[in-house]
């Protein structure tokens, strides 16, 4: 799935190697220097400000309108899986890595059952009523990313696993968002992890939506 992708956010897929004496297999991808972007904002003395905040968001939601594009549904989008270079002299560069869970979409849904990391994954994948779900799970994923992105924290750090999944299904639990945070920033991070797949908006219109945000303070 990897090498047919060509896309400035996706990375890019080089080959495959025998890894280890057993013969198991590695791929080789393109190098990305800061890591993943769950490792960059790790460290204390790192704080995105609202610029490259929004770069960031920007460059991931482009390369996830060009998976959905292709019909793949990703299936695990989280900060961890988001590589970033952030040493460019001109801007920070985001790539959406790790397609390891990703289905490609025969028709309008794809099969998914319990695949993912728990505080990213829909109510849908939780609930166990429909084994059939469709894109917009992944466009759950990318809210938890954008307040990952705001605060620099990991959801629900304190919180057991059954008490997550039943605050998920029944809406009633999602990360708290700072008082500080900018009002559309807020709504398009709420529209993503909407408990109706059907209100959720598509990355065509999250990368417009960001777009205005980012031209309203002249990020290019």
């Amino acid at each position: 799935m990897l090498s047919s992708l060509h896309h400035p956010n996706v990375v890019s897929f080089y080959g495959i190697v025998r890894d280890g004496p057993d013969g198991s297999l590695a791929t080789v991808t393109e190098y990305m220097v800061n890591g993943s972007l769950k490792q960059f904002l790790k460290k204390k003395d790192r704080t995105i400000d609202r610029r490259k905040r929004l770069i960031i968001a920007m460059d991931a939601a482009f390369g996830m309108e060009y998976l959905h594009g292709k019909n793949i549904v990703h299936f695990d989008l989280k900060c961890e899986n988001l590589l970033v270079n952030m040493r460019d002299p001109h801007r920070p560069i985001c790539k959406i890595g790790d397609l390891g869970l990703s289905k490609v979409k025969q028709q309008t849904q794809v099969s998914g059952g319990v695949r993912g990391t728990l505080p990213w994954m829909a109510p849908e994948l939780l609930s166990g009523k429909n084994h059939m779900v469709t894109e917009k799970i992944d466009v759950y994923s990318f809210g938890v990313v954008m307040w990952e992105l705001l605060t620099g924290d990991e959801p629900y750090t304190n919180m057991h696993c059954a008490s997550i999944i039943g605050g998920i299904v029944n809406n009633t639990l999602r990360p708290t968002i700072p008082t500080w945070c900018d009002p559309e920033w807020k709504s398009l991070m709420g529209s993503c992890w909407s408990g109706d797949p059907q209100e959720r908006p598509s990355f065509l219109e999250i990368s417009q939506k960001l777009r205005t945000m980012a031209a309203a303070i002249n990020v290019r």
